[in-house]
């Protein structure tokens, strides 16, 4: 009986000792609301809706977040491994972000985010979203809408950005036109970034953004089928970064006469660029059947002396050309270029024959240059049976760093390794990292990881012979 007592006491000290341990470590919650809703401000929708389980303390906080992140991650990943369940999980994602809107409370919005594989069917529902939104002056809008969460999705079947909301267009089937004028002259001076992605939009709604949203910083329009034209003029801009991307009915780009620092485009066919003295950061997607070098040195011309990151992506635009035209090719002083990023498909330089010799010609007009970094996207099955030298050389004074991405496949690179080898100065590093250079959903299949692990193999055998024991190899 006694033994029993002391274990019965001992037993009751410790759950004793446990609750005041929880009710002091607590502190937490203790914290004032406008605190805890700082916080959670921090998190997705799901995760701060998670928290009202804690406690009736937190039931409600997460309703009035300033951030709404509904964020779809894991079902993407889902239907990724099985896209049957694709429509099931649209329906779940419209009811979610419907629900947690009923339920919303707060006076403002920092950010609003949709972020899933979206369609024209969700056209009522996102209307609506993009109405609550504004009306809480929102100053960060994300409509990433891409098929699969990476893939630009047919043009006829994506969202269409609805210009009622604007007041452009035809606004007769609003049911309450005065509040949407009301909208429309108080709720959008507060928005800093626009990231649209499949969303179909016209060059007319991202200009009354241009005008209308003296903080507009970002602007970001990813496959898009409705934009034709679209001008960014004038020093009253507070533009700093633009993407046109994957745009491929756009006829006309003009930027003239802002402050813009980066530019990202698939447009350079039609770009016409003109005093842009701060412009310094440039990505350029060549598109098929053109001369992307041609491009780049023409539409580019009144910003390459200035520019200190390039980033040419020939992954549309098979080199045409033969290899000995684009390595002679004379291209233009990049007097203050830092960082050149080339990106190009395995398989163009397998049917086309060519070399990666060819972009020499653009890392011989920098001679600043720091860093440069070859994106291949997918493997050239050792077409190549030749290595090649490069038939002109000079002096890499400043390059320190040297980085191949993806596919690693042999004599493609090697040749370039040896060009760098034969031309630099003061080189620090090579980098080889054989895993693909491209984010995708799809778990990596044995062939794949296969594949990986040969390139990895071959780039450890063929350089490590090869690149100089004052030079650090690192093989990722």
């Amino acid at each position: 009986m006694e033994k029993r007592l002391r274990l019965s006491n001992k037993f009751a000290l410790k759950k004793c000792q446990k609750e005041v341990c929880i009710a002091q470590e607590d502190h937490i919650s203790q914290l004032p609301d406008e605190v805890l809703v700082y916080i959670l401000s921090f998190f997705t929708v799901k995760e701060a809706a998670d928290t009202s389980l804690l406690s009736r303390r937190w039931l409600n906080l997460w309703t009035y977040i300033d951030h709404l992140d509904f964020d779809a991650t894991k079902y993407l990943d889902q239907v990724a491994v099985q896209p049957k369940l694709q429509k099931g999980h649209m329906d779940k994602y419209l009811t979610w972000v419907n629900s947690a809107l009923q339920k919303f409370k707060g006076q403002r919005l920092d950010q609003f985010r949709v972020y899933y594989d979206l369609n024209k069917f969700a056209q009522h529902d996102i209307d609506k979203w993009l109405e609550l939104a504004f009306s809480k002056k929102v100053q960060r809008l994300e409509l990433d809408l891409l098929r699969c969460g990476y893939f630009t999705r047919n043009f006829d079947s994506c969202y269409t950005f609805p210009e009622r909301l604007l007041g452009l267009g035809d606004s007769s089937s609003c049911s309450n036109n005065l509040q949407i004028l009301s909208l429309i002259n108080q709720n959008f001076k507060s928005l800093k970034v626009l990231l649209l992605k499949s969303v179909n939009v016209t060059g007319q709604v991202l200009e009354f953004f241009l005008r209308n949203c003296p903080f507009l910083e970002r602007m970001q329009v990813h496959g898009s089928g409705t934009l034709k034209n679209l001008e960014v003029v004038g020093p009253s801009l507070k533009l700093r970064h633009l993407e046109i991307y994957s745009c491929f009915n756009v006829k006309s780009l003009k930027i003239c006469d802002t402050n813009l620092i980066s530019l990202r485009t698939s447009a350079g066919k039609v770009l016409l660029l003109k005093n842009v003295p701060m412009l310094v950061d440039v990505e350029i997607l060549g598109m098929p059947y053109t001369h992307l070098l041609d491009d780049i040195s023409s539409h580019l011309s009144c910003a390459l002396s200035q520019l200190e990151v390039l980033t040419v992506n020939a992954s549309l635009s098979l080199f045409d050309y033969p290899h000995e035209d684009l390595e002679h090719y004379n291209f233009p002083e990049l007097m203050k270029l830092k960082k050149f990023v080339f990106i190009t498909f395995g398989n163009s330089l397998r049917v086309s024959g060519q070399s990666l010799l060819g972009c020499t010609s653009i890392i011989r007009a920098a001679p600043q240059l720091k860093e440069f970094e070859l994106k291949l996207m997918s493997s050239p099955f050792e077409a190549k049976k030749e290595c090649k030298k490069a038939a002109i050389k000079r002096p890499l004074h400043h390059l320190k760093v040297v980085k191949f991405s993806g596919f690693y496949t042999g004599l493609f690179q090697l040749e370039l390794v040896r060009y760098f080898l034969e031309n630099v100065v003061a080189l620090e590093k090579i980098i080889i990292d054989p895993g693909t250079p491209f984010f995708y959903r799809m778990p990596p299949c044995p062939s794949e990881i296969k594949h990986t692990q040969t390139s990895r193999n071959l780039a450890k055998l063929q350089l490590e012979r090869e690149v100089p024991p004052a030079i650090e190899l690192v093989i990722l």
